[in-house]
């Protein structure tokens, strides 16, 4: 188990100002919810979904439904496909049988419940798949920096709790939610934020 903390520099990039914290906190102050600037041409949303259970956290993120239970398991063959892998030909069958310790007969074979169920937790699942999408980004964060710095992204990696698998990102506040969009748009990514909508 694994919990990240990260906040935003303010003051170092483009967007993410205290003036822009300031106007973002009064827009939350007065909306009740955040203020999301808009997107570039967004070509990805990131769902946002309120988490009334916590006093800690207001929202977790996700790549599209706020599922948590695992769909069945597919096959090894539908899987495989799914992920990208290629098994048109009897030599695409024995290299990715060979990489993924299978033998051709277990491809037509589902994936075993729990290990479907795992893989789901920390991979497949929307809250993951986020998880993985803004892990691997530049958010600004530097716990070290004398620089002024705001908000705060949580990052748990297989499970927050004793007996909890599950990979995702919750967002402290409003204000955090804000200044995650600002930063996306800094990095001249195309993604948008939507709040409290289904996928």
């Amino acid at each position: 188990m694994s919990i990240k903390r990260r906040m935003f520099l303010i003051g170092v990039g483009g967007l993410l100002t205290s003036a822009f914290v300031g106007e973002a906190l009064a827009f939350a102050r007065k909306n009740g919810e955040p203020l999301i600037l808009p997107a570039r041409k967004p070509e990805e949303t990131l769902y946002i979904y309120e988490q009334e259970w916590s006093d800690d956290v207001k929202w977790r993120v996700s790549l599209g439904p706020d599922e948590f239970e695992a769909p069945p398991p597919p096959t090894w063959r539908e899987h495989l496909i799914g992920q990208g892998y290629r098994l048109a030909t009897e030599a695409d069958v024995e290299r990715v049988c060979s990489e993924r310790d299978l033998r051709p007969n277990e491809l037509d074979t589902h994936i075993d419940g729990f290990g479907w169920e795992d893989l789901w937790d920390n991979i497949n699942s929307p809250q993951a798949r986020a998880y993985h999408l803004l892990k691997g980004l530049d958010l600004g964060s530097a716990p070290n920096s004398r620089l002024e710095q705001a908000g705060h992204i949580i990052f748990a990696d297989h499970g927050g709790a004793p007996g909890n698998s599950y990979t995702w990102v919750d967002i402290k506040d409003d204000l955090s939610v804000s200044l995650l969009q600002a930063r996306l748009i800094e990095l001249d990514l195309p993604i948008r934020i939507a709040v409290g909508e289904r996928a």
